[in-house]
C-alpha cells in the first residue's frame, strides 16, 4: 500500500466522527441526467425549477458579471441553454452546498459563504483566460475549495480562533496549524465531502492539497497536472478576491507562501497575473 492511500485510510479514519453531510438529491439525479446520451432536458429544467428559492439564485448568479452572457438569463430552461447541463449542475451545486448548511448557519457565516461564491466566479474568470485549464471544473474547485470550514466550525466551537491563527501564520502551513489544534484540517474533511459527493478526482484531490504548494514543484508526486492547475488557479483567484477586499495590503501569507509557484505552474507572469486582476477588479464592483 503506498503511503498516499495509508494517509488517505488515517483521514477518514479520523474524519468518521465530523460529520460528512449526504449529498442532497438534487444533485444526484443532475449528475445522473448529465451523464446520458441523450439528457432530458425538461427534466433538468423541472427540477431545479420546484424549488422557486434556488431558482431565483440561479439566474441572479448566472447573469452576473463573471459568466459573461450576451444575452439576460430569465427563465430555468434558458440558464440549461446557454449554460449546458454540466455548467449548471456545477452552479446549482455552489448553490446547494450554502443551502445544505443553512440550518447551522450564524450571521457571522455570511461573509464565508459571499467569499466561497466569488471565489469561484473569480476562479471560473481566470479559468477562460488560461489556456488548457476547463472553466467548469475550475468553478467547481472554487465552490468546494474551503467547504470543510463550515463542517469544522461546527464540530469545535473554537475553530474560528485557529482559522484566525492560521491566517495569520507567516511560516507554519495552515492545515499543519489546524492539525496541531484540532487533529484534522478543512482540506481533509472537504476532500471527503467532495468523494462523498462523487466529484472528480481531480477536484477532490486538489481541495485536498490546496494548502500543500511544495506540491507544484516537485515532480515526485501522484498528483495529476490538471489537479496542480487547479491549484495553482485557486491561489490566483484567492489573492485577487483579498486584493479586492484589501486594497491596503497588497499581499496575503498564502500567496507569499506559494504565489511564485502557481504562476510558474500555469506559465504565466505576474504582469499578466496584474492584468487579470484589473479586471476583476472591475467585474467584483459591479457584482
Amino acid at each position: 500500500m503506498s503511503e498516499y492511500e495509508l494517509i488517505s485510510q488515517e483521514i477518514e479514519r479520523v474524519a468518521l466522527g465530523i460529520g460528512i453531510p449526504p449529498c442532497p438529491g438534487i444533485l444526484l439525479e443532475l449528475t445522473s441526467e448529465t451523464k446520458k446520451e441523450e439528457p432530458d432536458f425538461s427534466k433538468v429544467e423541472k427540477l431545479v425549477s420546484q424549488d422557486v428559492g434556488l431558482s431565483a439564485c440561479l439566474l441572479k448568479m448566472v447573469n452576473s458579471p463573471f459568466y459573461g452572457l450576451r444575452n439576460k438569463v430569465n427563465s430555468v430552461s434558458q440558464a440549461v441553454a446557454l449554460l449546458g447541463l454540466s455548467m449548471l449542475s456545477k452552479t446549482v451545486a455552489g448553490l446547494v452546498l450554502r443551502k445544505v448548511f443553512s440550518d447551522k448557519d450564524q450571521v457571522s457565516m455570511e461573509r464565508f459563504w459571499d467569499s466561497s461564491a466569488k471565489l469561484a466566479l473569480v476562479t471560473m474568470y481566470i479559468a477562460k483566460k488560461v489556456p488548457g485549464i476547463k472553466k467548469d471544473e475550475a468553478y467547481t474547485y472554487g465552490l468546494f475549495q474551503n467547504c470543510g470550514i463550515p463542517i469544522l466550525i461546527k464540530r469545535f466551537p473554537d475553530y474560528k480562533q485557529t482559522l484566525d491563527r492560521a491566517n495569520n501564520s507567516p511560516e507554519q502551513k495552515f492545515t499543519d496549524i489546524e492539525d496541531d489544534m484540532h487533529g484534522i484540517d478543512h482540506a481533509s474533511v472537504g476532500y471527503l465531502m467532495t468523494k462523498s459527493w462523487n466529484l472528480s478526482e481531480v477536484t477532490t484531490s486538489a481541495v485536498r492539497y490546496h494548502h500543500d504548494f511544495a506540491v507544484l514543484s516537485s515532480s515526485n508526486t501522484d498528483l495529476s497536472h490538471e489537479t496542480k492547475d487547479l491549484i495553482a488557479l485557486g491561489l490566483l483567484a484567492d489573492h485577487a478576491v483579498h486584493l479586492s477586499s484589501t486594497p491596503e495590503k497588497n499581499f496575503s501569507l498564502e500567496w507569499i507562501k506559494g504565489g511564485e509557484l502557481a504562476l510558474a505552474q500555469l506559465e504565466i507572469d505576474e504582469a499578466f497575473f496584474h492584468d487579470l486582476c484589473e479586471d476583476i477588479f472591475d467585474l467584483i464592483e459591479v457584482q
